[in-house]
């Protein structure tokens, strides 16, 4: 058995978000977070802007808001094209 220790923290916004937004609100805290890392690594679409970092879920238009100063998972929101582009210019 070995210990795993990921780089993100999540906040009590975002655990409430994933699970309503992700519909995984029958999944203990523990393994919601280890699913959730899971899906931000295995993530091959992602942006950024000055201070976050964008990792989209599956082929959904939600994205996990992750804040690049403090590796904090903010929260998981829908994103359309047009507020990409507007996050992608600012």
């Amino acid at each position: 058995m070995y210990y795993y220790k990921h780089n993100y923290v999540f906040t009590a916004h975002s655990l409430n978000r994933i699970r309503q937004r992700i519909n995984l609100t029958n999944k203990e805290e523990f393994a919601l977070k280890d699913e959730v890392i899971g899906l931000i690594e295995s993530s091959v679409y992602n942006f950024e802007s000055s201070n976050h970092l964008y990792i989209r879920y599956k082929n959904t238009n939600i994205f996990f808001v992750i804040d690049k100063l403090t590796n904090a998972i903010i929260t998981a929101t829908p994103i359309s094209h047009t507020k990409m582009l507007n996050l992608l210019t600012k």
